[in-house]
C-alpha cells in the first residue's frame, strides 16, 4: 500500500534493495533514448577511456533510483507528478555493479490551496555494493494527501 503524505516526516530515510547493473540494461536504455555513445555501447571505444570500460548512462541511475524506491511500495498509487529533480553524477556505473538508494525525507508542504495533495521532498543517494556514492540528488513530488 502507498505512502501518502501524511505518513512521511522530515528526516524519515528509506533504503532500497540492491539491483545490479547488467549489459541488457545498458543496450536496453541506449535503445529507448537513442544515445548509443560509444562509452556505454562500444567495448573497444571504453577500453581506451580514462574509465577503462563501458559504464551506464546518468540518467540510467534516476530512473533505476524511482524503480528501486517504488520496490519499497512508496509511490505507486499515491504521486500524482514529479515536479523537480537536481541531480549530480559522482562516479561510473560500471556492468556488474550493486546499486542500492537510500532517500531522506527532506520537506513535507501541504497545498497551499487544496487538501486533496502536497509536495514530498527527498534527498537521495545511488550508492554502488562499496557503499560509494555514484550519484545523489534532490527531488520533489506531488502527492495525494
Amino acid at each position: 500500500m502507498p505512502l501518502h503524505l501524511g505518513d512521511f516526516t522530515e528526516g524519515q530515510t528509506f533504503e532500497s534493495p540492491g539491483r545490479t547493473i547488467t549489459e541488457a540494461d545498458i543496450v536496453g536504455f541506449a535503445a529507448i533514448t537513442g544515445d548509443w555513445n560509444p562509452v556505454h555501447t562500444n567495448a573497444e571505444f571504453a577500453r581506451a577511456t580514462p574509465i577503462g570500460e563501458r559504464i551506464a548512462h546518468g540518467p540510467m541511475a534516476i530512473g533505476m533510483m524511482f524503480g528501486l524506491l517504488s520496490r519499497l511500495d512508496l509511490f505507486d498509487g499515491s504521486v500524482l507528478a514529479l515536479k523537480s529533480i537536481e541531480w549530480t553524477f559522482d562516479a561510473p556505473m560500471r556492468i556488474g555493479d550493486t546499486v542500492r538508494v537510500i532517500a531522506t525525507v527532506a520537506a513535507v508542504t501541504p497545498h497551499p490551496s487544496t487538501a486533496e495533495r502536497g509536495r514530498v521532498t527527498m534527498d537521495a543517494q545511488f550508492l554502488n555494493q562499496h557503499d560509494v556514492p555514484v550519484s545523489n540528488g534532490r527531488f520533489t513530488v506531488v502527492i495525494k494527501a
